[in-house]
């Protein structure tokens, strides 16, 4: 039965690293906000997962094919991540005014609002249709198998999302190492270049859907 769910494993350690918007973001934020805040990010990312699951999992094929065919998901998404990378970035123009007056009063910076972070992880997500992708192929090839048993597909789920999660918390943990070496320069520098990847990333899918 555990060789079962082996693949799960396996598939955990693919989903977290693979590189998109919320792997450049998870580490950006441990660096420039610390371990709570990423944690909460990354659960965040967790629930959303769990929504792309339930929805792959009620549709499976149908809405594979919708997504493929259909450019518009992918101009969808396009414009979800730009729209998102340049909210951000505008909040770092004036995040940068504030910090400026906060040295001036030599007031202390606020603390990072967890919740926020929570939100933040499961909208930068849920916005990207390549997860639900994911989740539909992992249902569509792994459910058939477990036809014996449903709830063998969740635990398969529960596995693929906890090896994910545990190995974010260590990458967030080594990212955590690193802030210690980390000028504030440096880590606006990281936050600048990792809003522009996931800026990229949005006018790429926004070009692939008009010229598909």
């Amino acid at each position: 039965m555990i060789s079962e769910f082996i693949p799960a494993i396996l598939l955990g350690i693919v989903l977290s690293f693979t590189i998109g918007p919320v792997f450049f973001t998870i580490l950006e934020i441990s660096v420039s906000k610390g371990f709570k805040a990423a944690v909460f990010f990354n659960i965040g990312v967790v629930f959303s997962e769990v929504v792309f699951f339930a929805v792959a999992y009620a549709s499976t094929s149908n809405l594979l094919n919708s997504i493929q065919e259909n450019p518009s998901w992918k101009i969808l998404g396009g414009v979800l991540l730009a729209f998102y990378a340049g909210i951000t970035l505008l909040g770092m123009y004036q995040n940068k005014e504030k910090k400026e007056q906060q040295n001036l009063f030599k007031s202390p910076p606020p603390s990072p609002n967890l919740i926020k972070n929570l939100i933040k992880g499961f909208g930068l997500n849920i916005i990207n249709f390549a997860v639900l992708v994911f989740w539909i192929l992992i249902v569509a090839n792994y459910a058939p198998g477990f036809q014996d048993s449903q709830y063998k597909m969740i635990v398969f789920f529960l596995v693929i999302v906890g090896t994910y999660f545990t190995i974010d918390l260590g990458k967030i943990y080594l990212a955590q190492q690193l802030k210690t070496s980390l000028t504030d320069s440096v880590i606006t520098k990281i936050k600048l270049i990792v809003n522009a990847i996931i800026l990229i990333i949005g006018f790429v899918l926004i070009f692939e859907g008009f010229f598909e």
